[in-house]
């Protein structure tokens, strides 16, 4: 009965962890080019992202280009992990994530520093949906005393899709992901790293490796003496 416990409790780890990784994905930039990111409303391969190694983890740079949507990753393959997570948070915004790292060293802006700078997220679908968010509720944004500062700034940011207003119209065959930079600064850019769309940790998911513990410490313990 214990190799039993402990076979299914390990299954249920493993089941856990394979649905988690089918409807996720991050791009954390480590192969060191910038996994298909590209021009807004726009074939992914029309522009490319330079990706630097800034405070030990690659990174991609997008700069402030004049008009507020700059960058973002497009599919309609179904093999995608993208597609297949925006489609699995289509189902259920609330339990859905966009998670994003950020670093803005405001030394280099210079003259271009700007009076605000604000960082957010867009959506939009096949059938023509479209959502952003970089107001309110705020994402990431800088006031002019933050931009003249010469500090660097780094944190993360992470929503749910339900938090962000967005509401992506279900059975959707083609799907985006925008990053956007609305600021009035010359030289405003930021690095982005680990940007991802993932499920909300669930409780029965988090109980798995709980569950498998006490069934590994059983199938451990060593038999009394006869």
């Amino acid at each position: 009965m214990r190799i039993v416990s402990w076979v299914a409790a390990a299954a249920a780890l493993l089941l856990g962890a394979g649905r988690l990784s089918a409807q996720s994905v991050t791009y954390n930039f480590e192969t060191g080019g910038d996994q298909g990111w590209g021009h807004k409303f726009d074939n992914d391969a029309s522009e490319t992202f330079p990706v630097a190694n800034v405070g030990g983890s690659n990174r991609m740079l997008v700069a402030r280009n004049g008009d507020f949507q700059e960058a973002e990753r497009n599919t309609g393959d179904a093999t995608d992990p993208l597609y297949q997570a925006m489609l699995a948070a289509s189902a259920n915004e609330a339990g859905y994530v966009i998670s994003y790292d950020y670093l803005i060293d405001t030394s280099t802006f210079g003259a271009g520093a700007g009076n605000f700078l604000q960082v957010g997220t867009y959506v939009n679908t096949g059938s023509g949906y479209y959502a952003q968010n970089f107001g309110t509720p705020k994402e990431l944004e800088l006031g002019s005393a933050d931009l003249a500062s010469g500090r660097v700034f780094s944190g993360t940011v992470t929503q749910t899709f339900a938090a962000k207003g967005f509401d992506l119209p279900a059975d959707q065959t083609f799907f985006r992901l925008g990053l956007i930079l609305n600021g009035d600064g010359a030289n405003q850019a930021v690095y982005f790293d680990n940007i991802s769309v993932r499920p909300v940790p669930e409780p029965a998911s988090l109980a798995c490796p709980a569950l498998a513990l006490p069934a590994l410490a059983m199938r451990r313990r060593p038999r009394a003496a006869a």
